[in-house]
């Protein structure tokens, strides 16, 4: 009787086990699988590429003379800062105003945004509609202006006066 007690209690914990291994397979599974196939997206036809890429494009005026820079931010987080040169179509415009670079379908163009998430958005509407190539350029702007690389600003006189006044706090 007692034998028989030890078995079902072993049955029970080997069940037990079994639906904990279970469940947290499902859970994993649910988590993991849409990142992996996320980051394995090979249908894509746009490229991502790091600021420091970007950088390396943009300077290189031999290799990449026709290169554009297709800024998909609002016209005020443009004129806070954007990169030299760059084209600014704000993504919610972009499928309405592709006439205006239809030109470059051929052309090289680095598509970005703030951080990263618009500017997929813009790669993805490029590539849709015939640009060959389109790169995506990760992390967007705060990162380009976190790693030390040039931006312009529309009123530098403005931001200029409150970095003075920002130095002169804090000496």
């Amino acid at each position: 009787m007692e034998k028989n007690l030890e078995i079902a209690n072993q049955k029970k914990k080997i069940a037990l086990f079994g639906s904990i291994i279970i469940i947290t397979t499902i859970i994993l599974t649910a988590i993991f699988i849409p990142q992996i196939l996320a980051n394995n997206d090979t249908n894509k036809d746009y490229e991502d590429i790091s600021v420091d890429v970007a950088c390396s494009m943009i300077n290189a005026t031999v290799s990449f003379p026709n290169l554009i820079i297709l800024d998909v931010r609002s016209q005020s987080e443009y004129d806070s800062g954007h990169l030299n040169n760059s084209i600014l179509i704000p993504v919610d415009q972009l499928e309405s105003r592709l006439v205006e670079i239809d030109g470059y379908k051929n052309i090289k163009i680095i598509v970005h945004c703030r951080s990263g998430s618009r500017s997929t958005t813009a790669s993805e509407i490029l590539a849709a509609n015939e640009f060959s190539n389109v790169y995506n350029m990760l992390g967007g702007i705060s990162i380009w202006i976190d790693a030390g690389y040039p931006s312009v600003l529309k009123n530098p006189s403005i931001y200029s006066f409150f970095l003075k006044k920002l130095y002169l706090l804090i000496l």
